[in-house]
């Protein structure tokens, strides 16, 4: 992420972008923020492909299209499937697109040995999203909750990433909803996270599979009525 943060912040882009990995969040976020930073709202040297196995000769067919009064061509392909397939024909073309474009992947998954993902390795940036540990998690939405004039103390983040589990979308769904709840306080506390946010089944499930092996049979039933 340094990377591409460093180049969206420097506005030094290099032509080939791969966004891949488990959180859609991120992958999510970084195709937005390339989107804005290469056209700037642009939307006459901007091209969108949606969804498995678009049509490869028009994108390169786009891709060799100089820019119309700008500095670059953006082409957002979301979700093509063209890194678990073979795909020869827009890999051999890589080399010699024009450095007026700018080709952005975006991909749920990704084979490390397909020779399109090394030719974007070998020519541009490939980078891959995945959850974030607990601490970069407690970093992020506290920042963001600072940026609202919110304090949160260490147990009470905690507390609300228990409630809350790691994804990052529910995350700032539920920091929107908290933020909203506290207007006119400062400090957030265990009492508001109890009230305000919704419980994740899936933390429900884990915890109750972990009492049930321990034999903790009333803690393993309480966890099943919630």
């Amino acid at each position: 992420m340094q990377t591409l943060n460093q180049d969206i912040k420097e506005k030094s882009f290099k032509k080939i972008y791969l966004l891949y990995g488990d959180e859609p969040f991120l992958v999510g976020s970084y195709k937005k923020k390339l989107r804005e930073a290469i056209t700037g709202g642009d939307t006459m040297n901007f091209n969108y492909f949606e969804g498995k196995n678009p049509d490869v000769k028009e994108i390169i067919s786009l891709a060799d299209t100089m820019p119309f009064f700008a500095d670059r061509r953006l082409i957002l392909v979301d979700g093509s499937g063209f890194f678990k397939s073979a795909q020869e024909e827009l890999a051999a073309y890589l080399p010699q697109m024009p450095d007026t474009t700018c080709l952005v992947f975006a991909e749920s998954e990704v084979d490390k040995r397909n020779r399109l993902y090394k030719r974007v390795k070998e020519l541009g940036y490939a980078a891959e999203l995945n959850k974030q540990d607990t601490a970069q998690l407690m970093r992020w939405a506290a920042g963001i909750l600072g940026r609202d004039g919110r304090k949160i103390s260490r147990p009470v983040m905690e507390y609300f990433l228990e409630r809350t589990g790691d994804d990052m979308e529910n995350i700032r769904m539920e920091l929107e909803k908290l933020i909203s709840y506290t207007m006119g306080s400062e400090v957030v506390t265990a009492e508001d996270v109890k009230v305000i946010t919704t419980v994740q089944i899936t933390n429900k499930i884990f915890d109750m599979v972990a009492a049930i092996t321990a034999g903790k049979t009333k803690r393993a039933m309480d966890l099943y009525e919630d």
